[in-house]
């Protein structure tokens, strides 16, 4: 979220005819649009991937590569963006391929194709965890996800983890839907039975 917000307030910056002035097609505006496409829309991405993951295939991705994943991609990205708002305020423009080597962008770009690596080590971190599990689970040694792993509140974490053909089995009906959050109605109800 917060890397979002780099990108929202920077959007206020552009969007102010003064500095938009100064920036328009330089490497600021290059940096804006990643911090809100990527920071915005890519752990968007993988925060779904991860939610999912249990209930589509009934097994968890590993904590451990996960925190990984998500540590290489905020530091890559940070590393790999950050750069190009100072590279567009010293003037870099947009759409060139070649620098001289007096121009003074060297050390900036360097820091940026850094952070590029690290954003590519990430997703691979990514992959490698998801073909590991699904690997795991196809040997019978993975580690069930159980029907609702996150304590979810509503329909879809009473079925069972991968949902069967028509979602609730006879063995496992639907609960009864008596508001928004019908597992943790379903949760009271049981807990004040005890």
């Amino acid at each position: 979220m917060p890397q979002f917000l780099i990108g929202g307030l920077t959007g206020i910056m552009v969007g102010t005819p003064v500095i938009d002035y100064h920036v328009t097609d330089s490497y600021f505006v290059v940096a804006h649009l990643h911090y809100v496409l990527f920071a915005g829309s890519a752990f968007g991405l993988f925060a779904a991937v991860y939610f999912w993951f249990p209930k589509v295939t009934g097994v968890l991705l590993d904590e451990g590569m996960g925190r990984l994943h998500f540590w290489l991609l905020v530091g890559g990205t940070n590393l790999t963006f950050l750069p190009m708002f100072a590279l567009g305020y010293l003037g870099m423009p947009r759409r060139v391929s070649t620098y001289a080597a007096f121009d003074g962008f060297g050390t900036l770009n360097l820091l940026a194709g850094t952070g590029a690596a690290f954003l590519a080590a990430g997703m691979a971190v990514f992959v490698v965890n998801v073909l590991r599990t699904l690997h795991a689970r196809r040997l019978g040694r993975s580690r069930p996800a159980g029907d609702d792993p996150w304590g979810g509140h509503t329909l879809e974490w009473a079925a069972p983890s991968p949902p069967p053909r028509l979602n609730f089995p006879a063995d496992r009906p639907l609960p009864p839907v008596t508001s928004f959050a019908p597992l943790l109605d379903l949760e009271h109800r049981e807990g004040s039975r005890a």
